[in-house]
């Protein structure tokens, strides 16, 4: 069940499966903005327009660079550069083509085992790496708060009753990123020898008896791996911690340089604030990569600070999601040949 000696292939054409949410993303810009999209003739090509492109195109290449930095710091050494680009590039491909309420972490692991990793170690890593965005969040949302007040993640010019409703979503998904923050700490850091004496339990249990010198096994490495992260220093936290703001800050900071291909200017602040609370909206989404869900929600969390039309909805979806589709149904086949052809 856990180990197989069987060669990796494609998992039932996943070049294919990635054309399923391209396709339910381009149909739902094309359904919802066909009529702005008629008009992308019209759009005048300007300096600012071609530099604003060329900024949003920066701020992708910024933000995976920040995330192969953070792969690499927690992998210990373990992961080159070369390494942490194929761990980050399949990582966005499996967020892309999994219902957003999963997400790719799974399948992170699994790629950061066949990348050379412990399977303890690669759970750990990647828990490692979700408590990093956590905090972003957990932290950022106060900032604004304090800053400018709640009213700011709360998209105008909408019934009172659907303004109470994202209000209380969003205010719940925060809720629920601050207890997981708590409980992956506990995990990891706090209590991780509780944490081994329940998952082993589990497995004296009849039915997963079978299993349970493969848990032994795993624990021995999770525990490995937690006392490297605990025995971190504070400069690798902190170099960890900074990447992380870089890449997340980098990731929101797009739609910003996209509204500037089509406006003179923009509220940046506001336009940042609104994507903390659509991106809750995007993280509950059953779809592949929240597509349909994110393509319909952006004009609604901007309404009252900028005006989004069809054009801006692609490029913005096309820069942070399409392109990891694109890259990874082209990389996938090709990784799964280089670690079989290691393996055999």
């Amino acid at each position: 069940m856990f180990k197989s000696k069987e060669k990796d292939t494609v998992p039932g054409g996943t070049r294919y499966k990635a054309l399923i949410p391209t396709i339910v993303g381009l149909g739902a810009i094309l359904y919802l903005y066909g009529d702005d999209l008629m008009g992308i003739r019209d759009i005048e090509v300007s300096q600012r327009s071609v530099w604003a492109l060329a900024a949003a195109i920066g701020l992708v290449v910024i933000r995976d660079l920040a995330y192969m930095a953070r792969v690499k710091i927690l992998s210990m050494g373990q992961f080159d550069w070369r390494s942490s680009l194929r761990v980050v590039l399949l990582w966005e491909f499996a967020s892309a083509i999994t219902p957003s309420v999963i997400g790719g972490s799974p399948i992170a692991i699994y790629i950061m085992k066949r990348e050379g990793m412990t399977l303890g170690r690669s759970v750990a890593t990647v828990l490692a790496t979700s408590l990093m965005d956590e905090l972003f969040y957990v932290f950022v949302v106060p900032i604004f708060v304090f800053a400018i007040g709640t009213e700011i993640f709360i998209p105008g010019g909408l019934s009172d009753t659907a303004q109470m409703s994202i209000q209380s979503i969003f205010w719940t998904g925060y809720s629920i990123h601050c207890i997981l923050t708590l409980l992956i700490l506990f995990v990891l850091f706090i209590r991780p020898k509780k944490t081994r004496e329940i998952f082993l339990t589990l497995f004296r249990m009849r039915l997963l008896r079978r299993w349970k010198l493969w848990a032994e096994s795993l624990t021995d490495e999770w525990m490995s791996a937690s006392d490297s992260l605990k025995g971190a220093t504070t400069t690798m936290w902190v170099k960890t911690m900074g990447v992380t703001f870089v890449s997340w800050t980098s990731r929101f900071l797009i739609l910003n340089a996209v509204l500037y291909i089509f406006f003179d200017s923009v509220q940046n602040l506001e336009v940042f604030a609104r994507q903390l609370s659509l991106w809750i909206a995007m993280l509950v989404s059953p779809t592949p990569g929240a597509s349909g869900i994110a393509e319909f929600s952006l004009p609604i969390f901007m309404q009252g600070v900028a005006v989004v039309g069809g054009v801006s909805v692609l490029v913005w979806r096309t820069l942070t999601y399409f392109i990891y589709l694109i890259i990874g149904s082209i990389l996938l086949p090709r990784w799964l040949v280089k670690i079989n052809t290691k393996s055999s």
